[in-house]
């Protein structure tokens, strides 16, 4: 998989059952954990640049 020059890449190490608990959360969503996370983070920098 190619990233974009405009995108960025990181890792981010969580308990194994923590992570299974997050797939669930984003497959109710109808979303990929990945997806998932960036709509977090993009939420909480939003909240946070008020």
């Amino acid at each position: 998989m190619v990233i974009k020059e405009d995108k960025h890449r990181f890792v981010v190490i969580i308990e194994k059952e923590t992570f299974e608990k997050f797939k669930i959360l984003a497959d109710k969503e109808k979303r990929s954990a990945s997806n998932l996370a960036n709509k977090l983070i993009n939420d909480y920098i939003e909240e946070h640049e008020k």
